[in-house]
């Protein structure tokens, strides 16, 4: 069999730290890590400093990244530099926890003149207490999994007692209790890297597309900047005549 290299990011979109998020998203990791030239890594939101997109539109108008400078830079770095995502986030309410959505606010230059985002796979994860909102919170993750290239894989776990029918109580080691939930969350790790080492040994192969058929997430083919121009917030290619 080809060993094909590949590295899976982890990102927890909790602000609670070592909570059930983290401990979900890590044992999706420890999966991926056993299977042979799969590297990967773990980040957690908890603690991070993500500032809300103010849609000033500089990245726009500079075709730069985000001008706000906080802890966004870094996980998108991660995230470039990753072939695969394990994105996970908690139930809040009946959707997931809006931490995710901040982060992606601030994506805009990089989804409008950058290529960095193509076809990168995602596996979504996430885990509630009373069971409710579980399909809510997979869709909310699907927008940001979509929006990095696609999803391949969704799991879903419970921290209490409800994952057995039962009135709601804190499990005892949370959500590493829920043997079922436990063993989706492994599945999408599993998957995760299927897929992502299909691409990566296609690309690698050079089974791609030509250049020209190679757009943005807009659906948009990049340009030098010095062949675009600016026009009421928008840029547009100069005119050649």
């Amino acid at each position: 069999m080809i060993t094909v290299n590949i590295k899976v990011l982890g990102i927890s979109g909790t602000p609670i730290k070592g909570g059930n998020c983290d401990t979900m998203v890590q044992e999706a990791l420890k999966t991926a890590a056993r299977i042979p030239g799969v590297e990967t890594e773990f980040i957690t939101l908890a603690g991070k400093q993500i500032a809300l997109c103010q849609h000033c539109q500089w990245c726009i108008e500079n075709r730069a990244p985000c001008k706000i400078q906080d802890d966004a830079h870094m996980v998108f770095e991660k995230m470039i530099g990753s072939d695969a995502f394990i994105l996970g986030a908690p139930v809040w309410n009946v959707g997931a926890a809006p931490l995710f959505s901040t982060l992606i606010s601030r994506w805009r230059y990089h989804h409008f003149f950058t290529y960095n985002f193509r076809n990168k796979v995602s596996g979504l994860l996430t885990v509630g207490f009373l069971g409710m909102g579980l399909e809510r919170a997979l869709e909310d993750l699907e927008v940001i999994g979509r929006g990095s290239g696609f999803v391949v894989a969704r799991g879903w776990a419970v921290a209490s007692t409800a994952a057995f029918g039962q009135r709601p109580a804190y499990l005892e080691h949370g959500v590493l209790d829920d043997k079922a939930g436990m063993t989706r969350v492994r599945n999408v790790a599993t998957k995760v890297v299927e897929i992502s080492r299909m691409i990566k040994y296609a690309v690698e192969a050079g089974v791609t597309l030509p250049e020209e058929y190679t757009t943005t997430f807009r659906g948009v083919h990049l340009k030098d900047r010095d062949k675009k121009v600016l026009i009421d917030g928008v840029w547009r290619d100069k005119d050649t005549d």
